[in-house]
């Protein structure tokens, strides 16, 4: 492509953008190719990983990617994104157990809901950080730390902290099923914990099994 005529590039054409999605594909495949390639690497290498070195966790957040545009492209309206923590706590007795109070999806609002949504954008990008700053993902959420803790407290019970940790584990979880990692300690490191031990005691309470007893039983 020309870049002396990008700027006469009609970017909401549709087929401009089935174009776009068609160029994409392959480079995302080999994207997926690499990531994989980068997981099988020692634990310390994911450590020291580069925001770059993998842009996406597993084939699914490509695939997710590419219908959305496609439905864009069509003139679908775009399905509404339900926040994976409705998700979980539906689905998970012991993190009903840690709520002080039954998350009901009907009884929040659609800003609440995007709101949720945002929020675990931001915290599903910042996942690897052992310490996921409360006064940075405020900032980010243009609120104030407190208001931060009573929003998340009063629309899932729960209070920030223990709400990103049962994101990590999901998170964790969902590297296991997607085969993303060969080794506890990758994983642990890939959502944010550095004591693989503590880890493991943490993965066992909201899922009931160890880490390794799942990873072992998806190698059968």
């Amino acid at each position: 492509m020309n870049l002396d005529n990008i700027n006469n590039i009609d970017w909401s054409s549709s087929d401009v953008l089935m174009q776009l999605v068609k160029n994409i594909e392959v480079p995302l495949a080999s994207i997926i190719e690499a990531n994989h390639k980068f997981s099988k690497k020692n634990a310390s290498s994911v450590l020291n990983k580069k925001p770059s070195d993998v842009i996406f966790s597993s084939s699914q957040e490509i695939a997710n990617l590419i219908e959305e545009v496609v439905k864009m492209v069509s003139g679908e309206k775009a399905i509404e994104r339900i926040p994976l923590i409705y998700g979980i706590y539906h689905s998970n007795e012991r993190v009903k157990s840690m709520c002080k109070d039954e998350i009901n999806p009907k009884k929040i609002s659609k800003q609440d809901t995007g709101w949720l949504v945002k929020i675990e954008d931001e915290v599903n990008k910042n996942i690897e950080h052992k310490d996921l700053n409360l006064y940075d993902l405020s900032y980010k959420m243009a609120v104030s730390e407190r208001q931060l803790h009573r929003k998340i407290k009063s629309l899932l019970h729960l209070t920030p902290n223990k709400y990103i940790r049962v994101l990590r584990l999901y998170k964790a979880k969902q590297c296991i099923d997607d085969y993303l990692y060969d080794t506890i300690s990758q994983i642990s490191y890939a959502v944010g914990y550095y004591d693989t031990h503590y880890f493991s005691k943490l993965f066992k309470q909201q899922y009931d099994m160890y880490p390794k007893e799942l990873l072992n039983a998806r190698r059968l």
